[in-house]
C-alpha cells in the first residue's frame, strides 16, 4: 500500500490554478479517515451567501487503496445517479497531480444531518419519511448492475464470508486489547451474528455502508434529503447497516420512524444485525487507530465497543 503525502490548502490552489478553475477560498474539511477532504468556494463569493451556494469539493485519497475504492465509487455513481431522485456526487475533475490522486464535484446543495439541532432524539416525521425513501430508492437498484464494480458476488453468502474474514481480523487486531470479558461478549457476538441472526437474511442489495448523518444532506430550511455522499464503502450487502448512523445519532426511535417508511421488507433479526453492525463500528475504530498510531482512536473504540456490546445485551 502506498501512502501519499499529507495535501495542503497550498496544495489543493495550485491544482485548481493548473485546471483553470477561478476559485475562491479553499477550506479543509475535518474527519474523514480515507481522503483528505477540501471545500473550495467561487471567487467573490458573498459572505453572506447561504452555505448551499455551488462551489467544489475536492477529495484526496490518502493511500493507494482508497485511491482504487475511489475509482469503484466512480462507477457505482454512474448507475446510482440516473436511478434516484436525491444528489450523489458527479466527478467531473478526476486525475493525478504531481503523482496525488484527486476527484473534485460540484457541491450539494443542502446541510449534513449531522447538524440539525434536534430536541431529544426524535427525528420528525417528514425527515423520516425523506430518508426512508431515499433508502428505499438506493437499496431498489439491482445489485447485478454494480456487482462487477464492488467486486463482490450480490449473495447473502457472500456478505457472511466479509463478516468470517472481518472475525479473524477482530482477532488478530482487537481481541488482544480486550479483557476477558468483553472479549467473550466478542465472540458470542460473533456466533450469534453469523449462527443466528444472518440465517433470516434473505436478500442483499446495493448499501452506502457507511451512512453517518454526516453523509446524508437535508435541505437548509426544511426536512427533505437533498443528497447522499461518500460512496467509497459502497458494497452488496444487508441493507440494514445503512441505518447504523440513524441508530447510533437518534436511536431505536427513529429507526423505527423511517423503517415505517421503508419500501422494502425487514425480517425479524433486522434490529438484531443493526446492533451487530453497530459494535462493529467501533471495532473498525480500534483497527484504523491501530493502523495509524492513534492511541486516542483505539481507547475511545474501546470504550465505544464496551458500551454498544451492552446495548446489544452481550456485556
Amino acid at each position: 500500500m502506498i501512502q501519499y503525502p499529507f495535501v495542503t490548502i497550498c496544495d489543493v490552489k495550485n491544482l485548481l490554478i493548473s485546471l483553470g478553475l477561478d476559485h475562491g477560498r479553499v477550506h479543509p474539511i475535518a474527519g474523514g479517515w480515507s481522503y483528505w477532504t477540501f471545500e473550495v468556494e467561487h471567487r467573490g463569493h458573498d459572505e453572506q451567501a447561504v452555505s448551499s451556494t455551488p462551489g467544489w469539493i475536492f477529495r484526496f485519497p490518502k493511500n493507494s487503496v482508497v485511491a482504487e475504492n475511489l475509482k469503484k465509487e466512480q462507477t457505482v455513481l454512474s448507475v446510482v445517479a440516473p436511478q434516484v431522485e436525491f444528489a450523489v456526487p458527479c466527478f467531473e475533475y478526476v486525475g493525478t497531480w504531481r503523482d496525488q490522486p484527486y476527484a473534485g464535484y460540484w457541491r450539494i446543495p443542502g446541510r449534513p444531518l449531522s447538524s440539525l439541532q434536534m430536541s431529544g432524539v426524535k427525528l420528525a416525521a417528514e425527515l423520516a419519511g425523506s430518508i426512508a425513501a431515499a433508502l428505499s430508492s438506493l437499496h431498489a437498484i439491482p445489485a447485478s448492475l454494480v456487482a462487477e464494480a464492488c467486486g463482490v458476488e450480490a449473495t447473502v453468502e457472500a456478505w457472511r464470508q466479509r463478516y468470517q474474514e472481518l472475525r479473524e481480523t477482530v482477532r488478530a487486531t482487537v481481541s488482544p486489547l480486550l479483557d476477558t470479558r468483553t472479549l467473550n461478549a466478542v465472540e458470542r457476538g460473533f456466533n450469534r451474528f453469523l449462527d443466528e441472526e444472518l440465517t433470516t437474511l434473505d436478500y442483499v442489495a446495493l448499501v452506502h455502508c457507511d451512512l453517518g448523518c454526516e453523509h446524508i444532506l437535508i435541505v437548509e430550511d426544511g426536512m427533505a434529503v437533498t443528497g447522499l455522499i461518500d460512496f467509497e464503502d459502497a458494497t452488496i450487502g444487508d441493507p440494514a447497516i445503512d441505518f447504523v448512523g440513524i441508530y447510533v445519532t437518534y436511536g431505536m426511535e427513529a429507526v423505527e420512524r423511517i423503517r415505517t417508511g421503508y419500501q422494502h421488507a425487514l425480517d425479524v433479526n433486522f434490529v438484531n444485525r443493526l446492533r451487530f453492525y453497530t459494535w462493529m463500528a467501533s471495532c473498525h475504530e480500534v483497527i484504523y487507530g491501530l493502523e495509524e498510531g492513534r492511541a486516542d482512536l483505539v481507547e475511545e473504540g474501546i470504550a465505544g465497543l464496551q458500551a454498544r456490546l451492552g446495548h446489544a445485551g452481550l456485556l
